[in-house]
């Protein structure tokens, strides 16, 4: 009965240390995440030098929606 109990202790302690250490792909979201925002950074930089102008953009495509779907 004893020994029951310790190999349920041993399974529930290995569980747990398994389960805090899943850092499995962490790097690449974190590559991800840089990419993601040096594009927008580019795209900012690139907009502001040729004049563009983002709220006009924007309320373009909100006028383009609304038309569609009917509101």
């Amino acid at each position: 009965m004893t020994r029951m109990f310790v190999k349920t202790q041993v399974r529930i302690q290995k569980a747990l240390e398994n389960a805090g250490g899943r850092d499995a792909g962490q790097g690449t979201i974190e590559y991800i995440g840089i990419l993601v925002v040096a594009g927008l950074l580019l795209v900012a930089v690139i907009g502001t030098v040729k004049g563009w102008n983002p709220k006009g953009f924007v309320d373009s495509a909100i006028t383009e929606i609304e038309g569609v779907v009917g509101g």
